[in-house]
């Protein structure tokens, strides 16, 4: 009857402590994300270096920044749907998508192709004589 208190007491205690170590490394995972989607959303990163590859991308009338996130990592220009979804509500360009036939690159960062989305192109050009 003793040994039985003192297994489950040690059972017990090894839950515990599994416990405790997976709740650790949970939180340092999410840690390590919420880190990761923080700096990528104010970082200036391209999926490429110049000239980088032009790429055909139509986006159909009403559709969502979502929906174009989407389509922009299919077709290999971002490379988080859900940061460039930040990225475009923290923008000023934020609620002027534009449906239309469009040609991005891959050298462009998330700001430039917001740019082009928007009919806001002009800023792209403002932005090279200033530069």
């Amino acid at each position: 009857m003793q040994t039985r208190r003192i297994l489950t007491g040690i059972l017990l205690f090894l839950v515990k402590v599994l416990l405790a170590v997976v709740i650790a490394v949970g939180i340092y995972h999410l840690g390590e994300y919420a880190y990761y989607f923080g700096h990528s959303i104010y970082d200036n990163a391209t999926v490429s270096d110049p000239p980088g590859r032009d790429v055909a991308v139509v986006i159909p009338e009403g559709s969502s920044i979502g929906q174009v996130a989407k389509l922009l990592e299919a077709k290999g220009l971002i490379r988080d749907e859900k940061v460039f979804r930040v990225q475009e509500r923290l923008s000023k360009y934020h609620g002027q998508l534009k449906a239309g036939n469009y040609v991005l690159n891959t050298s462009q960062n998330a700001e430039e192709m917001l740019a082009v989305i928007t009919g806001n192109e002009d800023d792209l050009s403002e932005n090279e004589d200033n530069g």
